[in-house]
């Protein structure tokens, strides 16, 4: 064998043989020789696929595992006839082909359905001047009787083939009584044809082999039954005995085209069948959050398109070399079922039913791999051993492959949503501590600036500069716990360690309390109080809604002129429910920042850092006020400044007997 740089592929085409693996062996080598690849070939028709056994197709499967298992490529070509495979595998490749290797052997047996397969493709390869190797496999092959071809079949449908003829004798019976004699032997042809409508029905719905019982049959009931003389076997002249043997031609014809045609039929379906279940393993997990939601989908999914068992086998996250079952979990496997995953998941390859490997088991494995490597072990678990063929094998492959890329996208998006959150939290985290270092040091700086020139300089000082020292250091340190409250709150309020005490209270006592706590903090400004009348009940938790306002206030006093007015009203029955409006006469909030103002960090976007905070405070009040099933909105006041408003569902008037919180 010459060496061509471009020809390097060595072909052989696989047939069912005892000694078939030697053509692998040879093939392999080949290709070994001359530094190429090589491919395995099985050429299958409708109607041989229609013929061949459940342990033929397995056997088949096997090779071609086995052949994938040795590093070759494989390819099962579905046609009408073997010279149009030939033909289009060497047009293909004609100029990669560097040999064909196919096998010389002698067929025996009634069944002779590939015994020109060989002679076909390599007369093709003659005619390309492709060289080709004979291998002479020797020993008997596979062949079956016409009693074992009818025993390939259900035995149920030949019953239904005769159940078949039985109706069609029925009608006929029914006519012969209803008809005159004259009459009756007038109609033979419909007799004819309702027989003939027995073979077509069996034939096109269980396959070739009960259409032939069904003909077969017909021909003797018609003579026997139905053809003088009756009951009995004879052909009184030239003419019965030409439209018996026509009717027996006739049907045999008829059946052997209708099982084509449901071959081909059969061959659309699995293409179909293939299509779809490829096609919705993607659309169908689109909508998974998680690993186990999309194994959940695909198992239900390949469960019921494919009829058989499923089940997905992954590796343990702290035992990555072991493997067990996902999903299903609750799965029960024999001691060889689960020596055939475990090898699967070692050795990385297909085992169980229709394998080199544990070919006993009830279940087939195959790898799941990615691009990133080994993802698990898929199963399947068919009804019956026929439901495990060639066909079924290349997309179950497929299935396994599909399903791995799935897994990994979910995997990568989880990866990279995990690391977005990460980043996301450092840079949170980077700007808090940033905002706390400067914000935290500055009171701080203020108030040791003011103890230290107390402490050093007390008795030189006059009483107003002391007193304004002792108004700096108590201001700065009002201004400190307000911050170190807000991040407080907010780690607590995120880390859902607050429990709401939610009761009946009046809104008037939360107010003077607030009011209370930031005397010092209003001090340059002016406080409006806008009062109802009547007595209110508001269900809510006073001290964190107590909070809230204070929040709310201290925001209207950083972001207002000194000497401006700070309006707070309480107003009952609006939008069915209490609310607390404050308004500030400042500048109002900026344009474009309106979505933003309850974020966390918001402040932390602005240029200036003028306003000393944390950015928390209405980021609390929003959780806070959302905990409680209330809301708080912010606005822009028509004459000017900024409106709060603190929103609470729940609110009834008071009794005069009913004492408040």
């Amino acid at each position: 064998m010459e060496n061509n740089p471009d020809r390097n592929l060595v072909v052989t085409c696989l047939e069912d043989h005892p000694r078939a693996i030697v053509m692998l062996r040879v093939a392999r080598n080949r290709a070994l020789q001359i530094g190429g690849r090589w491919r395995v070939v099985f050429v299958e028709t409708p109607v041989q696929a229609n013929l061949a056994s459940s342990g033929a197709q397995e056997r088949m499967l096997r090779l071609l595992t086995l052949a994938a298992q040795m590093g070759g490529e494989t390819e099962h070509i579905t046609t009408e006839n073997a010279a149009n495979a030939a033909a289009r595998i060497l047009e293909e490749e004609k100029d990669k082909i560097a040999l064909l290797i196919i096998g010389g052997r002698e067929y025996s047996g009634i069944f002779r359905i590939r015994r020109t397969l060989s002679e076909t493709i390599a007369c093709s390869a003659c005619k390309k001047h492709i060289p080709v190797e004979v291998i002479q496999v020797s020993g008997q092959s596979y062949t079956y009787s016409l009693l074992e071809r009818f025993r390939l079949f259900r035995p149920t449908y030949m019953i239904y083939a005769l159940c078949a003829v039985g109706v069609a004798y029925t009608g006929a019976f029914a006519l012969q009584k209803l008809l005159p004699p004259a009459l009756f032997r007038i109609n033979t042809q419909n007799i004819g044809l309702l027989f003939m409508t027995a073979c077509a029905f069996s034939a096109g719905r269980f396959g070739l082999l009960p259409g032939l019982v069904a003909s077969v049959t017909s021909f003797f009931v018609i003579n026997y039954f139905l053809t003088v003389p009756y009951y009995q076997m004879s052909f009184t002249s030239v003419t019965d005995l030409l439209n018996m043997g026509i009717f027996l031609f006739a049907a045999l014809l008829i059946s052997f085209f209708t099982s084509r045609t449901r071959g081909f039929a059969e061959k659309a379906r699995k293409r179909e069948l293939n299509m779809q279940v490829l096609f919705n393993l993607y659309s169908i997990t689109s909508d998974a959050l998680s690993r186990q939601q999309a194994l959940e989908k695909l198992q239900d999914h390949l469960a019921r398109t494919l009829k058989m068992d499923v089940a997905f086998f992954l590796p343990p996250t702290l035992s990555p070399d072991a493997i067990e079952p996902t999903f299903p979990q609750a799965i029960a496997l024999q001691e060889t079922d689960a020596k055939a995953l475990e090898l699967c998941w070692k050795d990385m390859k297909t085992t169980g039913l229709g394998s080199p490997s544990f070919r006993d088991s009830v279940w087939r494995f195959a790898p799941m791999l990615a691009q990133s490597g080994a993802v698990g072990v898929i199963g399947v678990k068919p009804a019956n051993r026929s439901q495990i063929d060639v066909w079924f094998g290349g997309m179950f492959m497929a299935i396994a492959d599909q399903v791995a890329t799935i897994i990994e996208h979910i995997e990568l998006a989880r990866t990279m949503e995990a690391t977005r959150i990460s980043e996301e939290r450092e840079k949170l985290r980077s700007m808090l501590l940033s905002s706390v270092s400067h914000d935290l040091k500055t009171p701080l700086a203020s108030i040791i600036g003011a103890l230290n020139l107390c402490h050093s300089r007390g008795k030189l000082l006059d009483a107003k500069n002391r007193a304004t020292l002792i108004e700096t250091a108590l201001g700065e340190a009002e201004r400190l716990d307000s911050f170190i409250t807000n991040i407080l709150d907010m780690t607590r309020l995120e880390s859902k360690k607050i429990h709401f005490k939610q009761g009946w209270h009046n809104p008037r006592n939360i107010v003077h309390e607030v009011m209370k706590r930031l005397e010092y903090r209003l001090r340059n400004h002016k406080i409006l109080l806008h009062p109802y009348e009547g007595e209110t009940e508001v269900y809510m938790d006073p001290m964190m809604t107590g909070q809230v306002l204070q929040n709310v206030l201290d925001n209207a006093c950083k972001y207002t002129p000194a000497g401006t007015t700070i309006e707070l009203r309480m107003i009952t029955g609006k939008e069915n429910g209490f609310c607390y409006e404050v308004r500030d006469h400042g500048n109002g909030i900026p344009p474009g920042k309106m979505d933003q103002i309850f974020d966390k960090y918001a402040r932390l976007q602005m240029r200036d850092s003028q306003i000393a905070g944390t950015g928390l405070g209405l980021a609390i009040c929003k959780t806070v006020m959302e905990a409680q099933s209330g809301a708080i909105k912010a606005a822009n006041h028509p004459q000017g400044g900024a409106v709060f408003t603190l929103h609470m569902p729940n609110w009834r008037i008071a009794t005069s007997t009913r004492e408040y919180a």
